[in-house]
This record gives C-alpha cells, structure tokens and sequence, in this order.
C-alpha cells in the first residue's frame, strides 16, 4: 500500500516551476531527493510538508495524498502523520524549545510533551533560549526532537547534512535506518551529493533543471523509473 503518492504536482515560486512531478512510494523506505542547489528540493519538500500549498490561481497543479488522506481535502490529517527538519526554523523564532513544544504539538494527532522534554535533554538543547539564539545544528535537533515525539510517518529532511555534527550523526542515521526498517514510516532526504544518497536511500528522485523549470525522475528499488 502506498504510504505517499505525488500526482502530477506543478508549484510556481516567484519565476521559478517545478513541473509535473509524480512519484509514490510504500512505508519502509528511505527516498533521496537529488540535486543542485536552485534545482528545486526544497520548494518540492516544503510542498509536500504543506508550508507552500497549491496555488491553482497562480498555474499550479498535482495533488498529494499522505498515507490515504488528500492534502486539500484533509489537510490536517494529511500533515499529521509528517515529521521534519528544515534548513530554516519552521517555529516562531521568539519560542523556547519547550514552548514550541506547548504551542505546535496542539496541531498534531498524540503529540507525548513528556517524550519531546526527553529528547530536549537527550539533545542537551537549552530550554530557555528563544529560537533566535540557537545555532543551526541546534535547529536541527529541536525539530528532530518534535517530530519523534508523534507517531510519525514519513519524516522529511531538507540537506541535515548541513549543520549535523559527529556527536549527532550516529543517532541520525540510526534514527531514520529504524523508521524504515520498523515498515512503519519512510523518510525523504535531500542532498546536492550522490555518493550521500546512494549509501543511505532506497528509491531516488532525480531533479533536473532547464532554465527556470525543474523536471523530476523517480527511481525505485522495485520497479523502473516512473
């Protein structure tokens, strides 16, 4: 059964076009989203989180189904089962950790406030500094700490590499090789480097640019491009 399915999505931002874009995949698995910086990843895993939604007003296109819920008739039970970590602070900068926490975890089905203080800790994450005073790996790790704390589903990562120490990068990967081997969630993870991709992913999705559209071939584990 698939876990998510991409149908068709076409997302404008400013002059830029991610074109018809369709894949889909089961639980179990962990998809790479290769390709240059500008070529389009995060505009594509911000969509499918629902930060951008589909515009029609403005020519975008597609639809997006997250493990049998559509994300414009059911938005709320769409984004409930998905987790992430973005390169930006997804929370309200002035927020302490466990603030966000109090505030964000309302939107989500079983949010466990005692399980994300765990981690907060696990994390060594200062519980009284507002998110504008938090590093960049810190960011990383309070959004990995929130969604662990909901039974997520499929977790999205826009380039963790980027601010992931040593300390941090066993849990990582233990983390989302665990999501995956459990047949309980997947995980998109996104990254400019191939040989990233290639020892850590299942399936992979290809973007390619041609001046300001970006195209998108998906390669499965079981079946051929899509």
């Amino acid at each position: 059964m698939e876990l998510f399915k991409c149908d068709g999505l076409t997302k404008h931002k400013g002059d830029f076009c991610l074109k018809d874009v369709s894949f889909s995949f089961p639980k179990g698995r962990i998809v790479g989203l290769l390709g240059k910086d500008g070529f389009g990843k995060t505009t594509l895993i911000k969509t499918i989180l629902g930060s951008y939604g589909i515009d029609q007003n403005a020519n975008d296109a597609g639809d997006l189904w997250m493990d049998g819920h559509n994300f414009k008739d059911d938005p709320k039970e769409y984004r409930s089962g998905i987790g992430f970590v973005l390169l930006d602070n997804p929370f309200d900068n002035s927020m302490t950790p466990a603030e966000v926490g109090e505030t964000y975890g309302y939107y989500y089905n079983d949010f466990d406030m005692d399980k994300y203080l765990k981690y907060l800790e696990e994390f060594d994450l200062p519980l009284k500094s507002a998110g504008a005073q938090l590093t960049g790996g810190q960011i990383m790790k309070l959004q990995m700490a929130f969604s662990l704390s909901h039974p997520t589903k499929l977790l999205l990562l826009d380039e963790p590499y980027y601010y992931i120490d040593s300390d941090f990068r066993f849990f990582f990967y233990d983390t989302i090789r665990s999501l995956a081997d459990s047949g309980e969630g997947s995980v998109i993870f996104s990254s400019r480097s191939a040989v990233q991709l290639t020892i850590l992913t299942d399936d992979m999705i290809l973007l390619k640019r041609t001046g300001n559209v970006s195209t998108a071939e998906f390669f499965g584990r079981d079946s051929d491009s899509e």
